[in-house]
């Protein structure tokens, strides 16, 4: 019997409904990004390999002056979407905040540009935030010096298991409820602040009664570049083309960056950080991104929020 042109169009109705309902992300993910577009390519690609698809990909541009856009653009993904700042605010904070301000999910995420996720990431946020009801969840990351350095630090551990005030839990491990910011504000200027910014925000949960779910995951590979001096400079982005390749070929490769955490922990090697100036007492407002922006090569900001007179 033929279909009335009245069902007909219901079901259609229906059906476009049910795309519109499908193409709504869950998890909005955050990148912040300043005139870096070479390790931009390989970020994003990590956000698109995820298992988990119920996302939307927000590359907040700094006062880009580059190409990231047309390198955002030239994925063609209609899940990725580009905003730039009018003017280069110096720090994560104001881009994060304009990515708050677009997003769209329940859930939020944040990726460093010139960091890479395992393709598990997302699924393993999402379920432990899922399975506890919490407003935080956070998986581990390793934040990995450059080659001859010795630095592998596993962030998102403690003693208790759990989540304790002040701990390291870098942006991009982290996964809040987009609700959580009406609550405790979003992301402070630096300079206002006396730590830094991921940590004022998640002591600001912490203090606020937030729940925190630990994920003991090792998803986030993290490519400080304030251990690499001259690194906005230089531009480099053979590391994170390696990474991307490894993850793409190596079935072990979780085990292996475990296995090479724990060889350089066991021997005891010393790690070589980049140098910088002894700590001042009382600590200046920002201290410690001026002077990660100095390592960088980046030029200096102004201390302050108020304009010289």
């Amino acid at each position: 019997m033929p279909m009335s042109p009245l069902n007909a169009g219901f079901r259609r109705t229906c059906a476009g409904i049910r795309r519109r309902l499908q193409r709504l992300p869950l998890v909005s993910v955050i990148t912040a990004t300043y005139n870096w577009s070479s390790v931009l390519r390989y970020a994003i690609q990590s956000v698109l390999w995820q298992t988990y698809p119920h996302f939307e990909l927000l590359v907040i541009g700094d006062g880009c002056t580059d190409d990231s856009e047309a390198v955002t653009k030239s994925f063609r993904d209609w899940r990725v979407r580009w905003h730039n700042l009018p003017e280069n605010s110096g720090s994560q904070p104001a881009p994060n905040n304009k990515g708050l301000e677009l997003a769209r999910g329940d859930y939020v995420a944040y990726l460093g540009h010139d960091d890479v996720w395992h393709p598990t990431h997302l699924g393993l946020l999402v379920r432990a935030m899922h399975a506890s009801a919490g407003d935080v969840a956070y998986t581990n990351a390793v934040m990995i010096g450059p080659e001859g350095s010795n630095i592998r630090v596993v962030t998102g551990e403690s003693l208790s298991g759990r989540y304790e005030r002040g701990m390291l839990v870098v942006p991009s491990s982290m996964m809040h409820r987009r609700s959580m910011v009406k609550d405790i504000g979003g992301w402070r200027d630096f300079r206002t602040i006396p730590v830094a910014p991921e940590m004022d925000l998640l002591t600001r949960a912490f203090d606020g009664g937030k729940r925190f779910t630990p994920v003991s995951a090792l998803t986030v590979f993290k490519f400080n570049s304030a251990y690499r001096p001259n690194s906005y400079v230089e531009k480099p982005c053979h590391e994170q083309a390696e990474y991307v390749r490894r993850i793409q070929h190596e079935p072990d490769f979780v085990a292996r960056e475990w296995n090479e955490i724990n060889r350089v922990k066991e021997l005891g090697l010393v790690a070589h950080y980049p140098a910088v100036p002894e700590v001042p007492h009382p600590k200046p407002l920002g201290w410690e991104v001026h002077q990660s922006r100095r390592i960088r090569g980046l030029p200096p900001l102004a201390t302050s929020l108020v304009p010289s007179p």
